[in-house]
């Protein structure tokens, strides 16, 4: 029996333990620092308890926590895997993790969600860290998602006073095809800004959706202007057989569990919440955040005090020889601006409910959405306007600018 354990925590240790920590990366967070949330909580817990158990060599611990689970969750597929190496290695010797399995690529499925939820542990963000690519909340945003596809995790803003606070983090899977989606049928997922659109009740949907989903809007108005394909792209639960899946299961979605799932949806207005999607989330200290957010606010307001300027020349700088709307690119946009400002004796622009987002894998490119009260001496209107900013020679210029195609979406 001594023999089996020993073996056991040699090929835990070594085989799925160690690989993690030759994976992790840096790690972001003080592990003396005491967080206002718990990176894992229940059902997860009790798994990540039982493998920092074996890594600390505490059998008995290994498999009182994984018992404990096993029973809750009959359906974790990952925990059953524990569990059965731990019961056989009393009995024999193992030679790796998943001694009793035949099926390896379901081995190597379950191997690479240990490694995730371990890995979490390792890199979760200290309390003043915020993502980069949360740049500033609209009023209407209660909160916000940021998805980390290298991590496997989903992160939940609350917007408290303009200000994002992590409340709760999930174990996601994403698509079988990994990410960076071009086209129909890639079983990619796509990374980027986008917003929910929608709520589907689970009887609404085939089972393998779980207990429901939150559309987005994929693809937005930017995919599709880089001939990006696919439709159907939902953060939704888990087959109704299983608890989890591996980190690359779906087939371009984001997959949690269905209590995860549940209490999610039950956190975010389906109408106004961004999902920021990235392969590797930057994260910064508030303060730094805070001055970003202040750079980017006085860029927008720059732009707007021009235009209501009427100086002609200096506004049409703010954008960029690559855009294009509905209506044309540069070109066409520069004679329409020039015959619209050289008609109106005054212009006055006003905004609120602005929000700006980095792309998180791209710095470079930001979504500002906000509304517009305009008024001038021959025209008044008001509407939800959305900008593509890009980066381009050291200058922050506009791509594109519209309406969303429904509300802030």
């Amino acid at each position: 029996m001594q023999k089996g354990r020993r073996e056991l925590i040699r090929a835990v240790a070594q085989g799925l333990i160690a690989a993690v920590l030759m994976t992790a990366g840096t790690v972001q967070a003080d592990p003396e620092t005491d967080l206002p949330y718990g990176v894992a909580k229940g059902n997860e817990e009790l798994l990540v308890k039982s493998l920092q158990n074996l890594r600390a060599h505490d059998f008995d611990g290994a498999l009182q926590s994984i018992e404990a689970l096993t029973a809750q969750r009959p359906d974790f597929r990952l925990a059953q895997l524990v569990y059965a190496d731990l019961i056989a290695s009393r009995g024999a010797a193992l030679t790796g993790i998943g001694n009793q399995s035949a099926d390896q690529d379901k081995l190597k499925g379950l191997i690479s969600e240990a490694k995730a939820r371990l890995l979490i542990e390792m890199e979760k963000p200290s309390a003043d860290m915020v993502p980069q690519a949360m740049v500033m909340l609209g009023e209407d945003q209660p909160s916000v998602i940021v998805i980390d596809t290298r991590l496997s995790r989903l992160f939940l803003f609350e917007n408290r006073a303009g200000q994002p606070h992590l409340i709760k983090d999930f174990y996601i899977s994403y698509g079988r095809g990994g990410v960076r989606k071009e086209k129909r049928g890639d079983l990619k997922t796509p990374l980027g800004v986008y917003f929910v659109t929608n709520r589907l009740e689970d009887r609404q949907l085939p089972s393998r959706y779980g207990s429901g989903a939150l559309p987005i809007n994929y693809p937005n108005v930017w995919d599709a202007r880089h001939g990006r394909t696919g439709s159907g792209i939902w953060v939704h639960g888990s087959p109704l057989e299983t608890y989890s899946r591996s980190p690359l299961a779906s087939e371009g979605c984001i997959s949690l569990t269905n209590p995860d799932f549940v209490e999610l949806d039950s956190l975010v207005d389906i109408r106004n919440t961004p999902v920021l999607i990235g392969e590797n989330v930057r994260w910064m200290q508030r303060g730094d955040w805070l001055a970003q957010q202040q750079e980017f606010s006085g860029l927008l307001q720059d732009w707007k005090q021009v235009w209501e300027a009427r100086d002609l020349e200096r506004f049409l700088t703010y954008y960029s020889p690559g855009y294009k709307d509905s209506l044309g690119g540069i070109k066409t946009f520069s004679g329409r601006k020039t015959r619209a400002i050289k008609a109106k004796s005054y212009i006055r622009v006003k905004m609120d409910n602005v929000s700006l987002f980095r792309y998180p894998d791209n710095p470079d490119l930001m979504v500002a959405t906000f509304h517009q009260d305009y008024e001038s001496s021959n025209y008044n209107g008001t509407m939800i306007k959305r900008q593509y900013w890009v980066r381009e020679e050291g200058r922050w210029r506009i791509s594109y600018e519209g309406k969303p195609s429904r509300g802030r979406q």
